[in-house]
């Protein structure tokens, strides 16, 4: 049976009518670009296949026309393209370092973080959320953890955003030089962190990556890419996630004060918003192997989308998916981290993020509402608000 045809334009325009169509199609859905998986049995499922499926972010990349330069061999050296026995290496070196224990040892600077970016605007009724909370406040908790010196971290920030047009499709061919400069001056910057820590170890997790790596033999470009995708990943993401759990709250009061007043756990409501919007929309992986789905064949060298909106709103899995229900969807995990061997590494740290920054906005703010201003990202890779003003009262502390 032949794939079930989504149009892109049609995909950007509405993304998850196009993604209930294709379920109810029940086979495999061509995306124009490439071959999508859409429903959420399957894609936990395929998630964890690494003997057909493997990630090939470098083969996503030729396929757009980007064969050389920073970005690419970063990516192609990048956990985002290996399987394995090298990709375990990657995460047993990464675990050994980067522990949920470091993590909650975060919390209270989080906390006190999101409070001082609050007291900019809670008096004023008004920001522009994205520039005066989500874009600062993933970078100062992640450079935090690394160890960047309180002087660097705006140029951290600034880089980070710039590489993240490299997670867009439709934004990367036009930009792939300035994404290109900001890497390599991301490179340049935890290559020389990481050789100075090595030499003058700090209780920090560049002190232990650069360690680590160096007993384990790994190379210097290897340590320092990781470095840098942990800069990257620890702020484009969640920065987009900030901002969506912020607009998908939006008047909703009801769950907002009840965040403030403790009724309802904070945790529970971010992994809802997970859920309902992730800033993740799917994970790419490349066929390896000739396999079949649902009556089509596959062949070796196809490039598959593993669809996290699809999955997270797939009927089958979620009652009314559809409707942000904290009690009604607590019970079936979601996919917004992934699921196998690529999980997420750096979750429990986006996870802490998201609640500390949601229980003080809630605390601090009336339930904020959307201008008709807000710009959005399309719907493809990594998305979110690029402007998102809202307006709201300030809660007496």
């Amino acid at each position: 049976m032949p794939p079930f045809h989504v149009d892109l334009s049609e995909f950007l325009e509405n993304p998850f009518g196009a993604l209930a169509r294709a379920r109810a199609a029940g086979r495999l859905t061509d995306f124009d670009m490439m071959l999508g998986i859409v429903t959420y049995d399957d894609v936990r499922a395929l998630l964890t296949d690494s003997t057909r499926l493997h990630a090939d972010f470098a083969g996503f990349l030729r396929s757009l026309g980007i064969s050389s330069g920073p970005f690419y061999d970063w990516m192609a050296m990048s956990p985002l393209n290996k399987d394995g026995a090298e990709h375990l290496r990657w995460r047993a070196l990464m675990s050994r370092t980067f522990t949920p224990r470091r993590v909650e040892q975060l919390r209270p600077f989080l906390r006190q973080a999101a409070h001082e970016l609050i007291d900019g605007f809670a008096a004023r009724g008004a920001c522009e959320f994205m520039a005066e909370f989500a874009d600062a406040y993933p970078s100062l908790g992640l450079c935090e953890l690394i160890g960047v010196p309180i002087e660097d971290r705006d140029r951290f920030r600034g880089w980070a955003n710039t590489i993240g047009v490299g997670f867009s499709p439709v934004e990367l061919v036009e930009r792939i030089g300035e994404v290109n400069a900001a890497l390599t001056a991301l490179l340049d910057y935890t290559g020389e962190l990481a050789e100075r820590r090595r030499k003058d170890p700090r209780d920090d997790l560049v002190t232990r990556i650069a360690q680590a790596a160096y007993e384990d033999g790994w190379s210097t470009d290897e340590a320092r890419g990781f470095i840098a995708g942990l800069v990257f990943a620890g702020h484009e993401t969640t920065k987009n996630q900030l901002g969506w759990a912020v607009a998908v709250l939006a008047d909703r009061a009801d769950t907002w004060n009840s965040v403030a007043s403790g009724a309802t756990g904070v945790a529970d409501v971010v992994e809802e918003v997970l859920r309902f919007r992730s800033t993740v929309t799917g994970v790419g992986r490349t066929v390896v192997e000739p396999m079949e789905y649902r009556g089509e064949r596959i062949e070796p060298g196809t490039p598959l989308i593993l669809s996290i909106w699809g999955a997270d709103h797939d009927e089958a899995a979620y009652a009314e998916p559809s409707r942000l229900d904290v009690a009604a969807h607590h019970d079936v995990p979601h996919v917004a981290f992934g699921h196998g061997p690529h999980h997420c590494l750096g979750a429990a740290l986006a996870r802490a993020e998201l609640q500390e920054a949601l229980a003080a906005l809630a605390s601090r703010i009336t339930c904020p509402s959307v201008g008709g201003d807000a710009v959005w990202k399309p719907g493809v890779g990594i998305t979110g608000p690029l402007r998102l003003p809202i307006r709201f009262e300030a809660r007496v502390p």
